[in-house]
């Protein structure tokens, strides 16, 4: 990943309002091609009709009336931060970070106590940032991963967990892989890293594809995802702010071949990275197969660097995938970064730069086994906290509060 820079000061004093339970308080124009609801280029499916945004109605989902119970018993048992689910702390695993699966196993939701002075500054910007928006109360500044997560913490994945990206076909295989959570530096210099968090029953595959658009268009919604860490967000390219703002169109079609620029803390270090999202049939997943496989949501991306988009430093892809056995929804993330490093020429033509990041030592230098590590942290983090709001947060957005 492309390094900005720290940013931010230690030392600085949390603002009295983190002392409470929970926090309440150059774009170019670009023409969108036709594509069918819910298809990607070429057609590929990437959602169903359900993925048509609705109307602004008064009426409000039936999560609403559990996530109050849920919220009041979290906050008596845990004195955690209002979500809207909890029943996940009792969610059963099929698989021991970094170690063989052995069976299912009783997980909990731990308190992450990992945070960075430079977080610490960011977080009290982004509450400044955040108080004044009708969607503050989902700004969590005490954050949870699940139990199995910090047993991969400790130490690497064995060599025998990488999946290279050109296998990534076989997260469309039944069942878990031996090594579902797990993080490692790569020989070459590069970094890999596996990652399963937790969705629960209530969150579906259209809530995943409306977040990767309705964040992108506030800094401040971004930093809800993780407070500590996401500084901003801008869409770099491919879709402009009407056609973002625009209820009629389909989720998909607001990110799908879009550029994302994110600024974020990767640890305590600040880095900026632009996020291409592609469809994941350039990954050898194609929606049919996919949805075939039990996905309901899929979102991958090219990571490019944060000064010169040209320049491809890495793939991630994200797998929303509903557990047959507990109905509930799990994500199955993959990233490879300093993967096929690559630079963009005039006429489509590409300038490979693999070898050469290499054997000049630029791979180990941006990525190896301390980014893999602290995008492990990072990547629990985010997406653990994003699944204790997103169901509610979309039923405020579909009732037109937001």
């Amino acid at each position: 990943m492309s390094s900005t820079g720290t940013n931010g000061s230690g030392g600085v004093k949390p603002s009295p309002i983190l002392t409470a339970t929970v926090a309440k308080p150059m774009t170019p124009k670009v023409v969108e091609p036709e594509m069918p609801l819910g298809t990607g280029p070429d057609g590929i499916r990437l959602g169903s009709a359900s993925d048509e945004p609705a109307a602004p109605t008064d009426a409000t989902t039936n999560t609403d009336a559990t996530t109050k119970e849920k919220q009041e018993q979290e906050q008596k048992e845990t004195n955690a931060p209002t979500a809207s689910r909890s029943s996940d702390a009792t969610t059963t695993s099929t698989t021991a970070a970094a170690t063989p699966a052995k069976g299912r196993q009783s997980v909990q939701l731990v308190p992450l106590t990992y945070y960075p002075l430079e977080t610490q500054a960011t977080l009290n910007r982004n509450l400044r940032r955040v108080l004044s928006k009708p969607y503050a109360k989902y700004f969590h500044p005490a954050l949870h991963i699940y139990s199995d997560a910090t047993e991969a913490i400790r130490s690497p994945m064995p060599r025998s967990g990488y999946l290279p990206l050109k296998q990534a076909t076989k997260l469309l295989n039944h069942g878990h892989h031996e090594h579902e959570n797990g993080w490692m530096g790569l020989e070459d210099g590069g970094a890999y890293v596996a990652s399963r968090t937790r969705f629960g029953r209530e969150t579906t595959g259209d809530m995943v594809r409306w977040w990767f658009w309705w964040h992108s268009l506030e800094s401040e919604r971004y930093a809800l995802w993780f407070p500590h860490c996401h500084v901003r967000v801008v869409v770099a390219s491919g879709a402009e702010r009407g056609l973002l703002e625009d209820r009629t169109v389909p989720h998909v079609r607001k990110w799908l071949g879009v550029t994302h620029r994110v600024t974020e803390h990767i640890g305590a270090k600040e880095v900026s990275v632009h996020l291409r999202f592609v469809d994941p049939a350039q990954y050898g997943l194609p929606w049919d197969k996919l949805q075939g496989a039990g996905y309901e949501a899929a979102v991958c991306a090219e990571v490019r660097d944060g000064w010169e988009p040209r320049l491809k430093i890495g793939d991630f892809v994200h797998l929303w995938r509903r557990d047959p056995a507990t109905d509930e929804l799990e994500l199955r993330s993959r990233y490879w970064f300093g993967n096929e490093v690559s630079l963009d020429l005039p006429g489509g033509f590409k300038l490979p730069l693999d070898l050469p990041a290499r054997l000049l030592g630029i791979k180990k230098m941006r990525a190896g086994p301390s980014l893999a590590y602290e995008h492990f942290i990072h990547d629990q983090t985010e997406f653990t906290n994003l699944a204790s709001f997103l169901p509610e947060l979309y039923a405020e957005w579909n009732a037109g509060k937001l």
